[in-house]
């Protein structure tokens, strides 16, 4: 049928497909950044399903997850998510670690906060804010995430 995508996988919709770039797409990414959490967590979570090796991807839809949890207040698994994401993560050799940086202890920070456990949450988002501003500068994104999410700290 003219028009029509091929069906994808639940690898691609979650996060591989190419697109213009060459650069992976991050369809859980986007989902979470417009507030659409269970629709993010169902996306993860099918993936994860679908990909049972334990790798860089798997830690970046574990990454997803835990977003989509904290999105939708559910901070408890988030915590737990990030937690095993963190293991994981630790687990890669050094080479593949570096596009995480600060990731993790950033969702992690959001849980935390989330379970009014203010001291570790900063402790994290301080950890997250200082490396992503070491690895990417003050102007990427997961920088002004990690700045964003002490301010908001420091206002309660």
């Amino acid at each position: 049928m003219r028009g029509r995508r091929p069906r994808r996988g639940p690898r691609e919709r979650a996060g591989n497909a190419p697109h213009s770039g060459g650069r992976p797409q991050r369809t859980d990414l986007r989902l979470n950044a417009q507030g659409r959490h269970p629709e993010a967590e169902a996306l993860a979570r099918e993936a994860l399903a679908a990909h049972r090796e334990l790798d860089r991807f798997t830690v970046v839809l574990r990454l997803g997850l835990a977003r989509s949890l904290n999105g939708q207040s559910r901070h408890e698994e988030a915590l737990a998510e990030a937690e095993r994401t963190d293991e994981l993560h630790r687990g890669l050799p050094e080479e593949q670690r570096g596009p995480e940086t600060g990731a993790i202890q950033l969702a992690t920070a959001t849980a935390l906060l989330g379970l009014d456990r203010s001291t570790e949450a900063r402790t994290h988002a301080e950890t997250a804010h200082a490396a992503c501003r070491a690895a990417f500068g003050p102007a990427h994104h997961r920088t002004s995430e990690a700045r964003e999410l002490l301010d908001r700290m420091q206002g309660a």
